[in-house]
């Protein structure tokens, strides 16, 4: 595909940096449109172009179909079923050219967007009924893609992948130590882990020696390091480690024997599988996407309810406790990753769609 142009389009983001580092050099040109190229840090080959992707401003859309008309051998790629792909189908049809769209979906653009109001519904509507190709994370969302526009033409379900997955399980470096790194936002409940917590360690005095990591920021932040003092912690039994690179967040997964993470919706997460990978024991909500990779009490937890997460906790720990039982359920767990989620393997699954659709656009 060296004589053909991918074009990208999505938001400044770590996945999209992420993906676009890992596809770029299988085509002679490679063209991302974005919100914003402030530290973009993408490889100088990568042509850029700054939009402004807000809704409202339908200027957005002429200007992307003059971007578009440079590279009409291009196949467009969006990121995101919200704004980002109204105004880009709306640009492809101002070209009138005949170019192949691939959607991928993330989990708030099917999951919470819909749902704020019939605008937003016709929106996402919209956009999944025009695109050749939808892509989704995870069965769960897939489904809803199809409640949302049962006639989608072709719909995919393949995640992006864990940025490092490790072949070889380590768990001698694991201490006792709790993980959280989802964001602070009212989605993601931190709140209610804190309380967890504290439950955990006030009815069980014997773990009382147990660590909490809060990876991750958010506008909670603020609010979430006000709770976790009012509820009698200091700095070293809860620390709250903010915004980590990679290769930070990973030393943690390490040593972390507990995962939790209790969003109130989710898609399939990055963050789950990439704990589980390490030998993290997963605890997480009752939302569909978790349960495509958790059997409560098989190889992991599945909270029930918020209000007993401290018995979770404690129930977990005593299971894992068990060395044997430890390393046969973190082993099913990273056997599992390496099947769902490894980002070199699913890479490849998408340059095929591009092939795909070159070869269809060759034989039409």
């Amino acid at each position: 595909m060296k004589d053909k142009v991918l074009i990208i389009v999505g938001s400044n983001s770590v996945h999209s940096i992420r993906y676009l580092t890992a596809v770029y050099q299988n085509f002679e040109q490679t063209v991302f449109i974005t919100n914003n190229t402030h530290n973009l840090n993408l490889p100088t080959s990568i042509i850029t172009y700054c939009i402004n992707f807000k809704l409202l401003n339908f200027k957005a859309r002429y200007q992307i179909a003059n971007i578009l008309k440079l590279y009409p051998n291009g196949i467009i790629h969006i990121h995101q079923a919200n704004s980002f792909a109204y105004h880009t189908i709306k640009a492809v049809k101002l070209t009138k050219l005949k170019f192949k769209i691939i959607l991928t979906t993330w989990g708030s653009d099917i999951l919470i967007l819909p749902n704020r109001n019939k605008l937003m519904y016709k929106m996402v509507n919209y956009n999944i009924s025009q695109a050749d190709i939808i892509t989704s994370d995870s069965l769960y969302m897939s489904s809803e893609i199809r409640h949302i526009y049962p006639k989608v033409k072709r719909l995919i379900t393949l995640n992006f992948g864990i940025q490092n997955f490790e072949s070889n399980l380590d768990l001698s470096k694991k201490e006792d130590v709790i993980l959280s790194n989802r964001l602070h936002k009212p989605l993601y409940n931190i709140d209610k882990i804190l309380i967890g917590f504290k439950q955990f360690i006030n009815t069980y005095p014997k773990y009382n020696h147990y660590k909490l990591y809060i990876i991750a920021s958010g506008s909670e932040t603020d609010k979430l390091i006000k709770l976790s003092h009012e509820l009698g912690f200091d700095n070293n039994q809860i620390k709250f480690l903010g915004m980590l690179n990679y290769n930070e967040l990973i030393k943690y997964y390490k040593i972390s024997k507990l995962f939790i993470s209790i969003p109130s919706s989710d898609a399939g997460s990055l963050s789950v599988a990439e704990a589980m990978s390490y030998g993290c024991y997963p605890i997480l909500s009752n939302i569909p996407a978790n349960l495509e990779l958790v059997i409560n009490q098989i190889n992991g937890t599945i909270v029930e309810s918020e209000h007993n997460l401290g018995n979770d906790i404690y129930q977990a720990l005593e299971l894992i406790n068990n060395n044997d039982k430890y390393y046969y359920i973190t082993s099913f767990n990273h056997q599992i990753i390496a099947q769902k989620y490894v980002f070199q393997t699913n890479i490849q699954d998408f340059i095929k769609l591009y092939h795909e659709e070159y070869l269809s656009s060759t034989i039409k």
